[in-house]
């Protein structure tokens, strides 16, 4: 029976090829562009599921009440994580985590390593399979260091990894260390990401910092005893922060006012390990939002359905050529389950040649697709059965809904009608009017939602920074010690094109070498807790960023007592109370006493998302710099910027990424609203496009439903563009009920993502009236396609036929 209804369904296919050819070319689109998106949100969902201990291991996120706002931070004290082990129930492992990209040495080579400083315990919590060595010893010395089976190819070839020496500069300085394991190389939906471990005690600031609970420096992960809950380890915790961070409490307190009252002020939060790809606190955030996964499942569903629509209307529209066959099969005794089935049968075999075609097409656009939109899907997820479940099951929901209600419809025609060729399909319009309006939501709020998010880029591209982003070169120093970047000084003098030159602890923006960060610190003020974002600067810092100085100075190697000033921004001026900050003193924790030398504009030095945060400025060791700026004055920047980088990497041979401009980094920033713009831009165009063939198709079916009435109206002495708009609009009128309808929601969803931005742009209502009218001018293009060809048939014909 079912090789019957098969058989039949080919032959019927293979009579109406162009039906065929259309709805297959449509659905196996749409599905390319769902397998494609759903693989995208399955990926991100499953980052870091492949940990044996994952439901059990938490990073540890610190929580402020400031009296303005919750501040929350990453970084924690380092003394806090063995006193949180020896001190609170049910903690079982704990490991900090820094990373840095550092250059390793073996024999005449050398070679930069991808690093995770990290504690004892890290491969105790992390599964990460040792193929060399074992994980209960392969990290307990610090002079240990673990290796990837590609990192140990890469050092020693062929040969036996274990036990060899290798040499690690750590800052500035060659160390000896020995290989204990080789490792797995690393899935690629890892979050924790690394060539070698190291022990974090090799730092080179931990010896400084190891007791000093104000400083935090370190993202701090634990594992929890199974059965001890993230919410029993957080109350757990309280005691501890009361007896360790008294003072600072106290400090909060004041600060924070009425909201402190018979309430925590400062509290630490255990966040999964299941959300550390997502939570925008997490020390492993990707840079996407939570809600980017389901973006893509909206999506799929939204390009899915709108093609389900158009499927559905075209075998409708199909059938009034196979009321012959209809009645037929009636008249001999079908049974409408039997005409469902053999309908739904032939929608079962063009989505099969669908499914197949937008399989060849996804394989075929995985490489553009990775590229243009910054993801790493590869082929290897159809091992998982769960995908390759999820795909089938999905295929199937499209076939029932694509193919069962026209089958449906067509299976409870009365015979009768059939016969003489009165289908009736068309009287009942509410479920069509509801499919034309569904499509046309979905484009609109593509179309509204492209043009908000283009909106915010250029807003965010135009916005002034506060400092000089077009001229200023960021150069990482890459391990390179205090004698080498005063010899780039030095040679960068003759350049007559440089006109400054300083150094800053951390990039401004995101570099080549894909560093960012911030540090933090906490000190009282006159009984007010403060806290300030600390950067160690180099001579010159202001004038080389081109900042406002306010008042003050910028550090000058003219006065020898800059080495305990600071020069802080109008916000920490504010924090601090003081009208005229110059020359005041503070303590920052137990360091000896600083005084303001000046007083800087507030400058974005972070992205547009946060804030700006008070920010001090200090002078420090050139050991304490990672980065260069370089001031051009040239007609032609780029040329100085290769003859810059050239002289940088002949001074040290250690040099490995690339120097980049400024407005380069700050753009890099903002590689998930990109990535959000092309993915709406590609939907919007397929939504509309689909969308338009949907209506194109109705056209024809409602065209053909009324060819009498239009021929009576041109024997009436009816215009053709009178015919054209009587006949259009109709579907103008859906078409502004979805406008309707689309332009909240487009709103709502919009509203929601620009709160991510600490600065955006306002949604203005005529984003809205621009993507409506441009959806009813595609609308009424579509359909007057059909209007005027119908509208210029000769009425005797519409009137002779039956």
């Amino acid at each position: 029976m079912l090789v019957s209804y098969l058989r039949i369904a080919w032959r019927n296919l293979r009579k109406q090829k162009v039906f065929a050819a259309v709805n297959i070319i449509g659905m196996s689109t749409a599905l390319c562009a769902a397998l494609l998106l759903s693989l995208t949100a399955y990926r991100e969902w499953t980052y870091d599921n492949f940990h044996e201990n994952g439901a059990h291991i938490y990073e540890v996120l610190g929580k402020e009440n400031t009296g303005i706002n919750i501040k929350t931070g990453s970084s924690m004290a380092q003394p806090l994580a063995e006193a949180i082990q020896k001190e609170v129930p049910g903690v079982k492992h704990f490991s900090f985590m820094a990373a840095d990209n550092l250059p390793v040495r073996y024999g005449a080579n050398h070679y930069y390593l991808g690093t995770q400083m990290v504690n004892a315990d890290f491969l105790k919590m992390f599964t990460f399979p040792l193929l060399k060595g074992n994980k209960n010893n392969a990290l307990q010395e610090l002079n240990q260091v673990v290796l990837t089976q590609k990192a140990a190819t890469t050092l020693f070839g062929n040969s036996e990894a274990v036990g060899k020496t290798i040499e690690l500069n750590l800052g500035g300085k060659w160390r000896p260390l020995i290989v204990s394991a080789v490792a797995v190389d690393i899935p690629d939906n890892s979050d924790i990401n690394f060539e070698m471990l190291v022990r974090l005690e090799n730092e080179p600031e931990y010896a400084v910092t190891k007791n000093e609970w104000n400083a935090s420096n370190f993202p701090l992960f634990i594992q929890l005893d199974p059965g001890v809950t993230a919410a029993s380890f957080e109350k757990n915790i309280i005691p501890l922060l009361h007896k360790y961070y008294n003072g600072k409490i106290e400090d909060l307190r004041k600060n924070a006012g009425a909201t402190a009252k018979n309430s925590e002020v400062f509290w630490l939060e255990a966040l999964p390990l299941r959300d550390f790809h997502l939570d925008e606190n997490s020390h492993f955030y990707s840079g996407l939002n939570k809600f980017y996964p389901w973006l893509m499942i909206i999506l799929s569903v939204l390009i899915v359905g709108i093609a389900c629509i158009n499927f559905i209307n075209l075998s409708i529209a199909r059938s009034f050529g196979r009321s012959g066959e209809i009645g037929l099969r009636k008249s001999l005794g079908a049974q409408d389950r039997q005409l469902l089935f053999q309908f739904w049968m032939e929608a079962f075999l063009l989505c099969c040649f669908a499914l197949v075609l937008s399989l060849l097409l996804m394989i075929s656009l995985l490489p553009y697709y990775n590229q243009v939109f910054g993801h790493s899907i590869a082929l290897h997820v159809f091992r998982n059965i769960n995908v390759v479940a999820g795909v089938v099951l999905g295929f199937f929901v499209i076939t029932l809904l694509a193919g069962g209600y026209p089958a449906w419809k067509v299976a409870r025609l009365n015979i009768l009608e059939v016969l003489k060729g009165k289908l009736g399909l068309g009287k009942s319009s509410g479920v069509r009017n509801g499919l034309i309006i569904l499509q046309f939501v979905a484009a609109v709020v593509l179309i509204s939602c492209t043009a908000v998010i283009w909106q915010q880029l250029k807003f965010i591209q135009a916005a002034p920074l506060g400092y000089n982003t077009s001229q200023v070169i960021s150069i990482p120093l890459d391990n390179a010690p205090p004698s080498v970047i005063a010899a780039m000084r030095n040679r960068l003098a003759e350049f007559q094109e440089v006109k400054s030159v300083t150094g800053s602890m951390l990039n401004l923006g995101l570099g080549k070498d894909g560093s960012s960060g911030n540090w933090t610190r906490g000190f009282s003020y006159k009984d007010r807790h403060i806290t300030t974002q600390c950067l160690v600067v180099d001579y010159n810092y202001a004038t080389t960023l081109d900042l406002k100085i306010l008042a003050g100075r910028d550090f000058s190697k003219d006065y020898g007592t800059d080495s305990t000033g600071v020069v802080i921004n109008e916000k920490m001026a504010k924090q601090l109370g003081v009208a005229d900050p110059v020359g005041m003193e503070f303590k920052m924790g137990d360091d000896q006493p600083v005084h303001v030398i000046g007083v800087v504009k507030d400058y974005h030095y972070e992205s547009l998302r946060k804030k700006i945060d008070p920010l001090v400025m200090v002078i420090n060791e050139p050991s304490a710099l990672y980065y260069v700026f370089v001031k051009v004055e040239t007609p032609n920047p780029v040329a100085a910027m290769e003859r810059i980088e050239k002289v940088w990497k002949n001074l040290n041979p250690l040099a490995e990424n690339d120097a980049s401009f400024l407005d380069e980094n700050t753009q890099r920033l903002y590689q998930q609203e990109q990535r959000f713009s092309k993915i709406f831009v590609s939907g919007a165009v397929l939504a509309v496009i689909i969308s338009a063939m949907g209506l194109f198709a109705i056209a024809v079916l409602v065209m053909a439903q009324r060819r009498k009435e239009i021929g009576i109206r041109k024997v009436l002495g009816a215009s053709i563009s009178g015919i054209v708009l009587l006949l259009s609009k109709d579907f103008l009128r859906l078409v502004l009920v979805a406008v309707v309808i689309a332009a909240p929601a487009a709103w709502y969803f919009m509203y929601r993502w620009l709160q991510n931005f600490e600065y955006h742009v306002a949604i203005h209502w005529w984003v809205f009236v621009i993507a409506g009218l441009l959806a009813v001018v595609i609308a009424f293009l579509t359909v007057s396609m059909q209007s005027v060809k119908a509208a210029l048939a000769n009425p005797v014909n519409s009137l002779k036929r039956d």
